[in-house]
């Protein structure tokens, strides 16, 4: 049951490791020294790159997929191949964050896909963000792009599943506190629906 065995190639964020973990204790120190939560975020000066998948971003999309967990909505795992097949079918859109602050870059650290199931509607088949960035609102940044993108290609509704597993209970309130409803096995979010990206975080689109 153990998906760390699944991923065969050595990323950048592999190698950069050492250097991002000296970044996460000052991120944490600059925490600890802040008033609160929404002062912290915005002295952090977090800027989320979408870029889509290609031949440098595919693996590491896919290691993302097999790996993470927690903020993960439907836990999905593919391999590169099947990242490779979603992103060169102009049915789906597939992307990935890439996430840097004031203290450095975390990496790609975001991945979506969506299914363009129809005109009107399209279905998120897979949101996550590694626990790296968890608690920074990136996702509402994410999320944005994906219903920005949805506005402009004139669909009206965007659905989602939230499927539980032992360890993604810290995404379980995302789709609902991001104004998605509830009908049936799905989640709704209907594209005249206000969304709004919250001001700690510029999203730019490579």
């Amino acid at each position: 049951d153990m998906n760390d065995f699944h991923v065969l190639k050595i990323t950048e964020e592999d190698v950069g490791r050492g250097k991002m973990y000296l970044e996460e204790r000052q991120r944490k120190e600059l925490e600890k020294s802040a008033t609160n939560l929404e002062a912290f975020l915005k002295q952090l000066d977090i800027r989320v790159l979408i870029k889509n998948a290609n031949e440098f971003t595919i693996p590491r999309i896919s290691q993302l997929t097999l790996k993470t967990n927690q903020f993960n909505l439907t836990t999905k795992r593919y391999q590169e191949s099947d990242i490779r097949s979603f992103s060169e079918n102009n049915k789906y859109m597939v992307g990935c964050a890439q996430v840097e602050d004031k203290f450095g870059d975390n990496g790609i650290t975001g991945v979506f896909i969506v299914d363009k199931e129809n005109k009107k509607e399209w279905l998120i088949d897979t949101f996550l963000l590694s626990c790296r960035v968890m608690g920074r609102e990136v996702e509402k940044g994410i999320l944005g792009h994906i219903l920005n993108k949805a506005k402009e290609n004139g669909v009206e509704r965007v659905k989602a599943q939230f499927i539980p597993s032992q360890k993604n209970a810290p995404i379980e309130n995302f789709l609902p506190s991001s104004g998605f409803q509830k009908e049936g096995d799905y989640w709704i979010f209907e594209i005249n629906t206000s969304f709004v990206v919250p001001d700690c975080i510029k999203v730019s689109v490579e």
